[in-house]
């Protein structure tokens, strides 16, 4: 009986992560499948996974681009023009960072000009 009651018990030594990673996966059946939201189990999950769930949300509500993703990480060269981007200029400056920081993390040269070109599209599509 005690063992049953304190199963519950979160131990010390777990991260909110480790918690979250245990719990079982989800996986919706064919039909259902298209009217899975992520957004809507994060909501509704938001007591139990409080950090991961802001997490989530700030991340899936990103919206989404037809921009290849070569291009969303690339400075070089205007791949980003006033006619193929409907991003606000901090979520393109966003994309450049973190494909910063991943070549960083890669060991993988970093394009020097880059906060050059964006700001020249930045003033260019007169997106200040």
């Amino acid at each position: 009986m005690w063992a049953k009651q304190h199963e519950d018990v979160i131990p010390a030594n777990k991260t909110k992560l480790d918690i979250y990673l245990e719990e079982g996966i989800y996986r919706p059946s064919d039909e259902d499948h298209d009217k899975f939201d992520a957004l809507n189990w994060w909501k509704a999950n938001t007591l139990k996974f409080r950090y991961l769930s802001k997490m989530a949300r700030d991340i899936l509500s990103i919206p989404i681009s037809t921009v290849a993703s070569e291009a969303a990480f690339s400075a070089e060269g205007r791949v980003l023009d006033q006619y193929r981007s409907s991003l606000k200029p901090e979520t393109v400056q966003a994309f450049i960072c973190t494909g910063d920081w991943l070549r960083h993390e890669l060991g993988l040269e970093q394009s020097s000009n880059g906060d050059e070109e964006f700001m020249q599209w930045n003033t260019e599509t007169g997106l200040n």
